[in-house]
């Protein structure tokens, strides 16, 4: 169930989008859009030092996200945020490459999200990942929950900001 608010975004970025996106959304406040996952990014990156290489929109509704961070030294940490507040970091297993990822990352994830977004204008977007791919090349991927109840995934190419795939499908 989707709340008014979220209702009139979607129709606020689905307008956008058939208006011809650059004129219509010079206008839109892109931070009425995900707030509830902004400012949990936002709050972990002030408690914890690196790299957002995940999110996850855990219940839209009580605004609960987690939060994966990439710390300098190559570890990863999840910050859980509730109602616009964020504990304590927990470590999670597995290290990454922070130079690296950080490195390759050319378009911020912000940007990349109303990317994906656009891809499906009428979605709920619930995770994202940032990772490579078996050649290297670094994308942002994420799952969506469409209006018609299929589940979409979208991959967007962290060098570029375009979308490199994109797929739905109805789950039973």
């Amino acid at each position: 169930m989707t709340s008014p608010a979220t209702s009139f975004v979607r129709a606020g970025i689905a307008a956008a989008l058939l208006a011809g996106c650059s004129a219509a959304m010079a206008d839109f406040d892109a931070s009425a859009v995900f707030p509830p996952i902004d400012a949990c990014i936002d709050l972990a990156s002030q408690q914890q030092e690196g790299i957002v290489i995940g999110w996850k929109l855990t219940d839209p509704v009580a605004n609960n996200v987690e939060v994966d961070m990439l710390a300098p030294d190559d570890r990863v940490w999840t910050l859980k945020c509730t109602n616009g507040k964020v504990g304590a970091p927990e470590r999670k297993l597995g290290n990454k490459n922070f130079k690296m990822l950080k490195s390759r990352a050319k378009v911020p994830e912000k940007s990349a999200r109303f990317t994906a977004v656009g891809s499906y204008p009428i979605a709920e977007v619930r995770t994202m990942k940032y990772d490579t791919s078996w050649r290297g090349r670094p994308y942002y991927s994420y799952e969506m929950v469409l209006s018609d109840g299929r589940e979409a995934s979208v991959d967007v190419n962290a060098e570029t900001g375009q979308v490199d795939r994109s797929k739905s499908e109805r789950k039973d």
